[in-house]
C-alpha cells in the first residue's frame, strides 16, 4: 500500500545522501495513476512535496529478501520490508520471517541503513513486535486510512472500519478494471465487494467485457460507491474500530508499544 504513517524508536543510525531513488512496483504504478478510485486523491508524487533536509533521497520497498538485497546493492539508505498482510499489491512473504531476515541483511551492509517493516501493524503492539524483530520502525498504511485528516472517500473511511478479517482477498480483478497490466506475481489485497464477488475467478470473461465495464467501475469509484470500487486494506483491519484524528492514533501506537516494551516476562 502506498503513503502511510511511520512510527519507531530514537536510534543512533542515520541515512545517508544518496542522489537516486529506488522505486517499488506500486509506488511507480500510484504516479501513473488518475483520480479513478477512493485512494487516487490520497496518493502524490515525491516531487509534490518539499525536499526536508531530514529526508533521505534514497528508499526503496522489498517484499522479499532477494528483493530487499538488490535494493541495498542499489545503496538504498532505507528498505521498507513489506510484507503479505500489507493492503494494495504485495508478494508472498510474510511479517515475522521477512523484517529479521532483511533487519540481517541491512546488519551486514555495512552501512548505516534503516529498516522499516509494514504489513499488518495497526496498533502498538504491532509496532512492539516489529522493533523486537530488528526494524527501526513501521510503516502503517491501513490504521490511517480510518483517520480524519485521510483523503479517501468517506464511504471507504466507512468499509475499512466496518470490515473483519473475513472480508479480504487478493485479487487480479480490480487491475483489469482499472487498465492496469500488473506481474502476475503482485495481486492487490482488498476489500471484497460486489465488484470482486462478480468477477473473481472470470478475469477473462472481465477482460472480455473490456471499455464498458472499465467506464463503469470508473463511475462508481467517482462517486464513492464502494461496493463496485476497490478498497484497498491489510490484515489490521480487524484492529480498526473507529475513525479518530492521526495525532490521537499515532500517540496511541506509541503509547501501547512502550508499554509492551516495558514488560518483564516472569
Amino acid at each position: 500500500m502506498t503513503g502511510g504513517h511511520a512510527a519507531g524508536r530514537h536510534t543512533d543510525r542515520h541515512a545517508g545522501g544518496g542522489r537516486s531513488v529506488l522505486r517499488s512496483p506500486e509506488t511507480d504504478q500510484a504516479d501513473r495513476t488518475g483520480h479513478d478510485h477512493p485512494f487516487d486523491q490520497w496518493r502524490r508524487r515525491p516531487s509534490d512535496h518539499p525536499r526536508h533536509p531530514l529526508i533521505p533521497s534514497v528508499h526503496a520497498s522489498g517484499q522479499s529478501v532477494t528483493q530487499a538485497r538488490q535494493v541495498l546493492d542499489g545503496g538504498a539508505d532505507i528498505v521498507v520490508a513489506q510484507a503479505s498482510e500489507a493492503g494494495g499489491h504485495g508478494g508472498g512473504c510474510l511479517t515475522f520471517p521477512l523484517v529479521p531476515a532483511v533487519a540481517d541483511l541491512a546488519a551486514r551492509s555495512g552501512r548505516k541503513v534503516l529498516v522499516v517493516a509494514a504489513g499488518g501493524i495497526a496498533d502498538g503492539r504491532g509496532l512492539a513486535a516489529t522493533l523486537m524483530l530488528g526494524a527501526d520502525g513501521a510503516l502503517i498504511g491501513t490504521r490511517f486510512l480510518a483517520s480524519t485528516e485521510s483523503l479517501i472517500a468517506p464511504t471507504a473511511k466507512a468499509r475499512v472500519v466496518s470490515a473483519s478479517g473475513d472480508d479480504k482477498l487478493r485479487t487480479k480483478v480490480l487491475d483489469i478494471a482499472r487498465g492496469y497490466d500488473w506481474s502476475d506475481e503482485y495481486s492487490g489485497r482488498a476489500l471484497v465487494n460486489r465488484f470482486s464477488k462478480t468477477w473473481h475467478g472470470r478475469e477473462d470473461a472481465l477482460i472480455a467485457a473490456g471499455a464498458d465495464e472499465r467506464r463503469r467501475y470508473a463511475a462508481a469509484a467517482a462517486a464513492g460507491d464502494v461496493d463496485t470500487a476497490l478498497v484497498f486494506a491489510g490484515e489490521g483491519v480487524d484492529l480498526i474500530h473507529d475513525i479518530e484524528p492521526a495525532g490521537v492514533i499515532l500517540n496511541r501506537i506509541v503509547t501501547e508499544a512502550e508499554s509492551a516494551l516495558a514488560q518483564q516476562i516472569d
